[in-house]
């Protein structure tokens, strides 16, 4: 065998060898890089789950917590928000002087807040709804001041003063935003059908209970309902018997209104042309001058036409008299010794001449 064969067959086992190895250590690292990608190369550790205290059912005003009403359900998060119960427990005891309650309405599946429950022991009264620093004052109104019974509890006013004077009568905006605790004797929050009350009460600092029960004796208050959502203070002035000349436009129309002069001067800044509704009513007007034009034409002409017939002389038609009844004379004649009567017409000398 020459010597070229036998290197030639050497080189060649020595590439195969080299390209098996290459090739195993590629399929190596591939398989690794798909099981790192479907099974993690280390077990992360499993976080303990927190559990979180919920409302079973709805909670209202006044209701004490028993565990029936309560559940706990797993936490996802890790942090848990504040003032939160992570058992039941605490919350719930058979020991009257330890027993919890509900001092603002919780809706089924809401976490139970410190801030919505009493402390143990501690009944459900209106002074626990009060906001640490707040004081609770009623004021007497009627079906009319009251806003016809529509203000319930939970809900926001803006309480208004009308005095008279020596000069008229004047209105001023007492307080603004005013929370409403309680109507009559109703503090619950949840209560959503209106009725007419004699008393509202609200949480209000010791300033606005200063100007509350001298307003009461002072004037008469009224109250007037917010927006659910509504925040925002506005600034006012006195309404007085002046004022009442100078007529209003209601918010939405004058709101409107801006709107609409808003478009028409951006179209006439860009130098649109008329709208479809302006070309409809200029069509529109066009018809209508043009068939009032021809009305008028018409009553001309039947004008003109009854003033020719009242300048032609009218012969006046006389009437001719109804004819004379012939006057008739008895005239009796006597044949064989018997009379008959016979009735002829009686003629007139002057009437027989002129004939």
């Amino acid at each position: 065998m020459r010597a070229t064969t036998v290197v030639s067959l050497l080189l060649a086992v020595v590439l195969a060898a080299l390209a098996a190895f290459t090739t195993q250590i590629w399929l190596t690292t591939e398989r690794a890089n798909i099981l790192s990608e479907v099974i993690p190369a280390q077990e992360v550790e499993e976080q303990p789950k927190q559990t979180i205290v919920v409302a079973r059912t709805v909670l209202q005003f006044g209701q004490r917590l028993t565990r029936d009403k309560l559940e706990e359900i797993t936490w996802a998060a890790e942090d848990l928000p504040k003032g939160a119960f992570t058992s039941i427990d605490p919350l719930v005891s058979e020991k009257e002087e330890e027993a919890r309650f509900v001092v603002s309405s919780i809706e089924a599946g809401e976490p139970i807040f410190i801030s919505k429950i009493t402390a143990p022991g501690q009944r459900a009264k209106l002074s626990t709804a009060l906001t640490p620093g707040m004081k609770a004052i009623s004021i007497r109104v009627n079906d009319v001041l009251g806003v016809a019974g529509f203000v319930l509890p939970g809900d926001r006013v803006d309480i208004m003063l009308t005095r008279n004077r020596g000069n008229g009568a004047f209105v001023d905006v007492l307080l603004q935003g005013v929370k409403v605790l309680a109507i009559d004797q109703i503090a619950d929050d949840r209560k959503d059908q209106p009725s007419v009350v004699r008393t509202v009460t609200f949480e209000v600092s010791t300033e606005e209970a200063q100007k509350l029960a001298l307003a009461a004796n002072v004037g008469t208050m009224s109250l007037a309902l917010r927006n659910i959502g509504s925040s925002e203070t506005e600034s006012l002035q006195r309404v007085t018997t002046l004022d009442l000349v100078d007529p209003q436009v209601a918010e939405e129309l004058r709101l409107q209104n801006e709107k609409a002069n808003a478009e028409a001067a951006k179209l006439a800044a860009a130098g649109a042309g008329p709208s479809d509704s302006d070309l409809m009513r200029e069509e529109v007007e066009t018809l209508l001058k043009g068939f009032m034009s021809d009305i008028s034409t018409r009553i001309d002409d039947v004008e003109t036409s009854i003033g020719d017939a009242s300048s032609v002389k009218v012969e006046p038609i006389v009437a001719a008299p109804p004819p004379r009844k012939p006057k008739k004379a008895n005239v009796g004649v006597i044949r064989s010794g018997k009379r008959v009567d016979y009735l002829v017409p009686k003629v007139n000398s002057e009437e027989a001449a002129a004939e």
